[in-house]
């Protein structure tokens, strides 16, 4: 139930979100909207934000790859180092095959380097800090570097190289206190660790004072907790015990209210409520689709159905209609000829001066009368067929052929 209102209040902060950013927002602005969010331990948020980032078809690949690699960077602030990868993964691929490709494998190869020295995977760590070349370097910006410089200052501390690390830690200092001093902490931190090899109390004491006015001065409790764990390690190895004891309990406070692992178990939750929520929408989406194919189907056959039974029934019109107009025609050439013949035939015989007939239709009989068909006849008098077979419909009506029956026992005395 309280993952749940928790979820329901990040949900509708975020709906505000969107209500209040209608337009489109760069990939700076999306930077320092999420990190900041991260500093304030508003993490479901950033989730939120950057899911929809991801989720959105308009979303260019640079804005997918910037959202993958604050996803990341939102996860490590949480030790969720494998969420980290995954992302990091998924921001390299967001990115492949476009014009930014080598800044983006640059900054994913950067960042790996960094979990795998926090994680302490150093077979890892060799392999990945082996392929960093200068041209890497140049894609990265300043923060970044810095952090990476502050590598180099440790891989120098490790080696008993004091002047050269402390020398990496200045130059680390210079870079974050001109492009985002909330970092500079994790730069105090090593300098503790640095003074601390160096024999050099008051130095370790005045970086971690440094150190951690900054994380307070910017509100970063993973900075605080950072820094307590290094000066807890300082007391202890220098048998400052009961100094090492009270910092060890003021870090199990700050730990106990950052919640690390509550709050990356809470963001696992929420991106599985999220990738469900997408897969329960492209499943409707799937079955509203299928619902409307089924119906075009049934709509086409339907369709199909009626041109059939028109067709059909247009072809049957047609066939009768020609079987009269045929029927029609041979009763035609049987009275033409019995008028032409002079021959008495059944007493029957056909006077066509008795009728209204027009010149025309005295043409087509006398051509029916020499056995041309309707096509021949169109030809000859520069008419269509289906025009000969109207004047033969015209004649017909004329001739009062329709009777045939009553026409036949009539004996036409005027003949």
């Amino acid at each position: 139930m309280f993952i749940f209102k928790r979820f329901l209040s990040t949900y509708l902060a975020m709906v505000f979100f969107v209500a209040v950013h209608a337009q489109k927002i760069s990939s700076d602005s999306l930077k320092i909207e999420v990190l900041g969010l991260n500093d304030k331990n508003q993490h479901e948020q950033s989730i939120l934000i950057l899911d929809r980032v991801i989720a959105n078809s308009k979303s260019t690949s640079n804005d997918v790859y910037q959202a993958y690699l604050l996803r990341s960077l939102t996860y490590k602030s949480l030790y969720n180092y494998t969420g980290a990868l995954i992302n990091l993964d998924l921001a390299e691929k967001a990115a492949k095959g476009s014009d930014f490709a080598k800044e983006a494998s640059s900054r994913v190869l950067i960042e790996k380097i960094f979990i795998y020295f926090d994680t302490k995977r150093n077979e890892d760590f060799d392999t990945a800090l082996q392929q960093v070349t200068p041209e890497h370097l140049q894609y990265i910006d300043s923060e970044t570097r810095a952090f990476y410089e502050c590598i180099m200052g440790h891989l120098e501390m490790r080696k008993g190289n004091y002047s050269a690390a402390d020398d990496f830690f200045d130059a680390c200092i210079a870079l974050l206190e001109k492009e985002n001093p909330k970092h500079l902490p994790i730069i105090y931190k090593v300098k503790v660790e640095l003074y601390n090899l160096m024999n050099q109390q008051q130095k370790a004491i005045a970086a971690y004072e440094t150190g951690m006015s900054y994380a307070e001065q910017f509100g970063i409790d993973i900075y605080k907790i950072t820094m307590l764990e290094t000066i807890i390690y300082f007391y202890a190895s220098n048998g400052r015990y009961e100094e090492a004891y009270l910092a060890q309990l003021e870090v199990t406070k700050q730990r106990r209210k950052y919640d690390a692992a509550n709050r990356s178990g809470q963001l696992n939750n929420l991106e599985k409520e999220l990738q469900q929520q997408r897969n329960d929408i492209e499943l409707k989406n799937k079955k509203n689709m299928g619902v409307v194919l089924v119906a075009v189907i049934v709509l086409l056959l339907a369709l199909l159905f009626v041109l059939f039974k028109f067709f059909q029934s247009n072809k049957q019109r047609r066939i009768l209609m020609e079987k009269e107009v045929e029927h029609m025609r041979a009763r035609l050439e049987f009275y033409i000829k019995q008028s032409s013949d002079g021959k008495p035939g059944d007493n029957l015989s056909l006077n066509l001066e008795k009728y209204d007939l027009k010149d025309r239709h005295i043409q087509i009989i006398q051509l029916i009368r020499e056995g041309k068909t309707n096509k021949e006849i169109g030809g000859i008098l520069f008419i269509s067929e289906n025009t000969v077979k109207y004047h033969l419909k015209v004649i017909y009506e004329i001739l009062n052929i329709d009777s045939r029956s009553s026409l036949l026992k009539r004996k036409d005395t005027g003949l």
